[in-house]
C-alpha cells in the first residue's frame, strides 16, 4: 500500500479540506474523491409504456434483508425526482459490462442505435425491467428521507431476479468492468459441499 498516514497536525494537508460552511469549499474536487468510490450501474424505472421513465444512476445500495430493502438517491432537479414522489411503485435494474450504451442512454446521451428491450412484471403493470441485466428489483415505496439536494427513496423489495453476466463499474468517471470467475453447476455444488463446515459471512 501507499497510502500515508496524516498526521492530525497537517490539517491544511489534504486537497480541497476545507469545511464546507468555507466560501473555499472546492465542490468540483469533493465530487471527484466522491468518484474514487467505485460503484455499480443502474437504471431506475418508473411506469410503462407511453408513461415509463428511466434514468441511469449509481447512487444505489441494498438496505436491509429483513425487511428487504434497497435505497436510490436521486437529485431534486432529475425528472426521476418528482415521479418517485407521485408514484408508489419503481425498478432497479443492476446493468452489465455489456450494458454500456444503455447507461449513457438512459444518462441523456441518447444512443441511435439502441433499442432497449424491458419485461413486464407478472402482477405489477406499472413496473417493467431491462431485459439481461445483472439483477432485477421492482419495488414499493416505504419510505423517502431529504438528504441535503437528493432525496433517499427506500424500497421494499416485491420481485427479483438476478444473472451471472459481470457487471458494469464505474469509477472516476469512467466506466469498467471485472473479471467473473465461472464454474458449471456441478462445481458449483461440490464446492457448496465442501464448504459446508463454514460459517457463512452473511451470518456474522
Amino acid at each position: 500500500m501507499n497510502a500515508r498516514v496524516l498526521p492530525v497536525s497537517e490539517p491544511a494537508a489534504l486537497e480541497g479540506s476545507l469545511p464546507a460552511s468555507a466560501g473555499g469549499f472546492d465542490e468540483r474536487c469533493f465530487r471527484r474523491a466522491l468518484g474514487r468510490f467505485a460503484t455499480g450501474v443502474v437504471v431506475i424505472s418508473s411506469g410503462s409504456g407511453e408513461h415509463l421513465h428511466a434514468m441511469t444512476a449509481n447512487a444505489f445500495m441494498s438496505g436491509s434483508l429483513k425487511p428487504p430493502l434497497i435505497v436510490v438517491s436521486v437529485g431534486h432537479r432529475a425528472r426521476m425526482h418528482q415521479r418517485l414522489m407521485e408514484t408508489s411503485l419503481f425498478g432497479v435494474s443492476v446493468l452489465s459490462d455489456q450494458q454500456e450504451s444503455h447507461s449513457r442512454h438512459f444518462a441523456g446521451d441518447a444512443q441511435s442505435a439502441l433499442a432497449p428491450r424491458f419485461a413486464v412484471v407478472d402482477g405489477l403493470p406499472d413496473v417493467v425491467l431491462l431485459e439481461h441485466a445483472v439483477a432485477r428489483f421492482a419495488a414499493r415505496l416505504v419510505d423517502r428521507h431529504p438528504c441535503g439536494d437528493h432525496t433517499l427513496f427506500i424500497g421494499e423489495v416485491l420481485v427479483f431476479s438476478l444473472d451471472e453476466h459481470a457487471p458494469l463499474v464505474f469509477f472516476g468517471g469512467r466506466y469498467a468492468s471485472v473479471a467473473m470467475a465461472r464454474c458449471d453447476r456441478s462445481q458449483a455444488v461440490a464446492t457448496a459441499r465442501a464448504a459446508s463446515g463454514a460459517p457463512d459471512p452473511a451470518q456474522r
